[in-house]
């Protein structure tokens, strides 16, 4: 098997940041199309929801420390069971990754190499994210640590306060709950489905953690800023400095603010500055899920083999040039999200769950 490395709870907290919001901003105009006004309000509704699996998740490793969740099934239900969740867990990563990746190159595309076919970029980002993903997960959160602190804080917030404090719009924001109940909590879905990304990516990370049970409080703490304070905030000032109705119709809201900021004569055109951290947590979120789709495969076979991770990024790299363009990858995306990814880390939990609980309860039977 693939040599476990050790992380602590900031490296896990920013391994899960990369994971939840590599998509989000590919999307976050859909959820403004539905939830209106009120679109970051259904960022943190969705955030609170996402925190309770992924404590979920944390309480399962708990039990089992130094084991990931395939493991754990394995464990109390037997190989067959945990093959039977492995193969569209990492199908789902293979999906995931390939739609996301097509996006991104309709970005690159759009916003820099207009004359440059796809595919290259499109090459770079995937073939970057299999040498960082085949380096283990401990040089991913190391990675993954340096480069948002560089694109958040450095890039990315400097950039969109300055768009809100010269595009500042009270009329963006207010009235709030504009939008009608079912197109809310579909908002709601939306976010949770793809910011929940995550959870999948936890299913792995678990094993890496020093000792969950005393981590369990940091991650919590951790997950509540990272996964439901920082996304609220950030859908909050993009609402505050784009109209609703202006950015429920472009794909790149960030990068259209920054497009249109303007300091006098001198500072202008900051797009950059949101185009880099996009492509960032792009290629942050496709080693993730490289990664936890490698050692899930590896618990198959019971060894070490770099032939997984190269087949899965194969297979993602042809995925995505059978996709035919950037519309059909968000229409897609969309759906998986929305319709794949709560369900199946659901019925994942539950079954461990269940497992858990069915072996204990014989155990003290045993002893009575």
């Amino acid at each position: 098997m693939l040599q476990k490395q050790k992380i602590s709870s900031l490296q896990a907290i920013y391994l899960t940041f990369a994971s939840a919001y590599g998509g989000v901003f590919f999307y976050h105009s859909y959820i403004i199309s539905l939830a209106g006004r009120s679109a970051w309000i259904a960022e943190f509704v969705s955030g609170f929801i996402d925190i309770g699996f992924a404590l979920w998740v944390l309480s399962v490793a708990k039990k089992n420390p130094g084991k990931n969740i395939f493991q754990i099934l394995e464990t109390f239900g037997g190989k067959w069971v945990s093959t039977i969740f492995v193969i569209p867990f990492v199908g789902l990563n293979i999906v995931l990754s390939s739609l996301l990746l097509m996006m991104c190159g309709g970005l690159v595309k759009t916003i820099v190499l207009h004359n440059t076919p796809m595919w290259v970029p499109m090459f770079l980002m995937i073939l970057l994210s299999f040498l960082i993903a085949g380096s283990g997960i401990e040089n991913l959160a190391r990675l993954s640590v340096t480069l948002e602190i560089v694109v958040l804080f450095i890039m990315f917030t400097p950039v969109l306060v300055i768009g809100v404090i010269t595009q500042f719009d009270s009329s963006n924001i207010f009235p709030l709950l504009d939008s009608d109940v079912p197109s809310f909590l579909k908002a709601v879905l939306l976010a949770g489905g793809g910011h929940s990304e995550f959870i999948l990516f936890m299913f792995i990370m678990v094993e890496s953690l020093y000792q969950p049970g005393k981590q369990f409080s940091s991650l919590t703490v951790g997950l509540l800023v990272s996964v439901v304070l920082m996304p609220g905030a950030v859908s909050f000032l993009f609402s505050a400095a784009i109209s609703p109705e202006e950015a429920s119709r472009i794909s790149f809201a960030g990068v259209n603010i920054a497009f249109s900021v303007t300091i006098g004569k001198f500072i202008q055109g900051l797009e950059i500055f949101i185009f880099i951290p996009y492509v960032v947590f792009t290629v942050l979120k496709l080693s993730g899920n490289f990664y936890s789709s490698w050692v899930a495969s590896e618990s198959i076979i019971k060894r070490s083999s770099k032939v997984f991770i190269i087949i899965i990024t194969i297979a993602t790299f042809i995925i995505t040039l059978n996709i035919r363009s950037f519309n059909q990858a968000f229409y897609n995306y969309m759906l998986v999200i929305q319709y794949c990814v709560y369900p199946f880390y659901i019925v994942v939990l539950c079954t461990v769950s269940i497992l858990m609980f069915a072996k204990g309860k014989k155990a003290v039977l045993r002893k009575t």
